[in-house]
């Protein structure tokens, strides 16, 4: 079913990186064009979404300098997040009140009800359905099956490496097990450099203890004045990716790779919805003590389940 395209999308965003991300990837998809919009939320407006409480008008300001030009609506607004789908709520009826057909989706569960967004993509593991809700595996992220086909430099050289990615584990996952993990990937694949990529969200104090566990031949990443960011070149390149389970963005981005992944800080995540997640793909992890040589059967892309569903072909035409 070939996908219509709308003319203009706006993304609203409160600056959230994996929030930004999921939408951004979403609107290049749907649209021919995309204006991204950032806002921030005074209080108590803030607190009370995604409920809009009386003033919300006053409780909002826009940080871009292209601030949305309403006398030029779009057919669509992206929003994640439930900052963001209070300020697509309140848009998306301003417009409408001033005759403008533009439709609303929402990216991730808005702990709101499914009839207040025209379409809802929610993952899985959220345990949410619904009419206007689109289910899909893990996040929405850029890196579909052909992107993975394409070239990436190579960062070390040795023509093998391995990807060693950190979002923003707990403290006490440094203390009690990152070193013993570390010790174990070594033993399994002696000689092969390691590439670290953190998370911008890591403490300098975490930054500081990775570091004394790295040898020579290593490489990493951690801030911009070590210069190019590796990660997209690493899930490209790397022999095997080893991601931290504290991220779902990062686990599903690695997942839809064609190498082994292995997660570390497994038995550190602390949320239900994390665990449904992880378990949702048991057969895709590799165990920290195993080997594998045999070719890997990536996830499903998640644009690729989401492009199909015919409630957004639906949306998109009207």
């Amino acid at each position: 079913m070939r996908l219509n395209k709308v003319n203009l999308c706006w993304v609203l965003t409160e600056g959230r990186k994996g929030h930004e991300i999921q939408s951004m990837a979403l609107a290049q998809r749907i649209a021919h064009n995309t204006c991204k919009h950032t806002f921030s939320l005074n209080q108590p407006w803030a607190t009370f979404t995604p409920r809009l409480i009386p003033g919300f008008q006053y409780g909002h300001q826009w940080k871009t300098a292209n601030k949305p030009d309403f006398t030029q609506p779009p057919e669509i607004i992206i929003t994640a997040g439930r900052k963001a789908a209070a300020m697509g709520k309140y848009i998306a009826q301003s417009l409408k009140n001033a005759q403008a057909n533009t439709k609303h989706i929402q990216i991730l569960d808005p702990k709101d009800s499914v009839h207040n967004y025209d379409l809802l993509l929610i993952p899985s593991h959220d345990l949410k359905s619904g009419p206007n809700t689109i289910n899909f595996c893990g996040s929405i992220h850029p890196f579909s099956p052909q992107w993975f086909k394409t070239p990436a430099p190579v960062l070390t050289e040795k023509q093998e490496q391995l990807a060693i990615i950190i979002g923003n584990p707990t403290t006490k996952y440094f203390q009690q097990a990152f070193k013993a993990e570390l010790q174990q990937i070594r033993h399994n694949h002696p000689s092969v450099p390691l590439v670290f990529c953190g998370s911008p969200r890591l403490a300098e104090k975490t930054i500081a203890h990775i570091k004394t566990l790295i040898q020579p031949d290593d490489k990493y990443w951690f801030e911009q004045q070590d210069g190019d960011n590796p990660y997209q070149t690493l899930l490209r390149q790397a022999k095997q990716l080893f991601v931290t389970a504290d991220s779902i963005n990062m686990m599903s981005e690695c997942a839809s790779s064609n190498v082994p992944v292995t997660l570390l800080g497994k038995n550190y995540i602390q949320t239900p919805k994390h665990h449904r997640f992880v378990h949702s793909l048991a057969d895709r992890w590799l165990p920290l003590d195993e080997q594998l040589t045999e070719p890997v059967t990536p996830i499903a892309y998640s644009l690729d389940e989401i492009t199909k569903d015919s409630r957004l072909h639906e949306l998109l035409a009207l």
